[in-house]
């Protein structure tokens, strides 16, 4: 009808001047404004289900011996606790643009931490190409962030993180011990071999 359209979260919303109330009725979703011609037209709550398994994935990958989970969120502070209570995550950042991201994973290696990010969207890419190991949700993810990632699950089930870990260190404990033999062991028999015929 020859309206301006605009559609967005609520930063969006402030930089286009578009007023909007500073209430918020359902703190536990994302709000996404939308607005005519600069003027409020009305405020859509979504969220997104929990995947199921994540409670059990995170609890695996405790007890597996990763030190440190955080949730890394474009959500809102309200949304991202509701979200890390239920599956067991204890440390969040809400409010989220990819850059800050990528901060936060270069600060959690400043220290030396290897870190591991899993993600699915445009929004993760950036971020999973940071972190040491990047692995993206196949099944439902953007190609943006299959691109960007070292792992690609292809079925979009949280186990297969756990599945994934526990593979690569069995790998590496199977080349750290075919290094041992093949160097370590077959050295010294050479050498044995070479002395006892002198």
């Amino acid at each position: 009808e020859g309206k301006s359209i605009l559609l967005g979260n609520k930063a969006f919303m402030e930089e286009s001047k578009v007023p909007i109330s500073t209430m918020q009725s359902n703190q536990t979703e994302t709000a996404v404004y939308l607005a005519a011609d600069n003027k409020l037209a009305g405020i859509f709550y979504i969220s997104d289900a929990i995947r199921e398994g994540a409670k059990e994935m995170i609890t695996g990958l405790r007890k597996s011996g990763i030190k440190k989970i955080v949730m890394l969120t474009g959500d809102n502070p309200e949304t991202a606790k509701n979200v890390s209570s239920q599956i067991g995550i204890t440390e969040f950042k809400a409010n989220l643009l990819p850059e800050d991201k990528i901060n936060i994973i270069k600060e959690f290696q400043k220290d030396g931490s290897k870190v591991a990010m899993v993600g699915d969207g445009i929004n993760d890419a950036p971020a999973l190409v940071q972190a040491n190991i990047g692995i993206a949700m196949g099944a439902v993810g953007t190609e943006v962030a299959m691109e960007a990632a070292d792992i690609v699950l292809m079925q979009d089930k949280l186990e297969k993180i756990a599945f994934a870990r526990a593979i690569g260190k069995r790998a590496y404990r199977t080349i750290k011990e075919n290094i041992f033999v093949g160097v370590g062991v077959v050295h010294v028999i050479g050498i044995t071999l070479v002395m006892l015929k002198i």
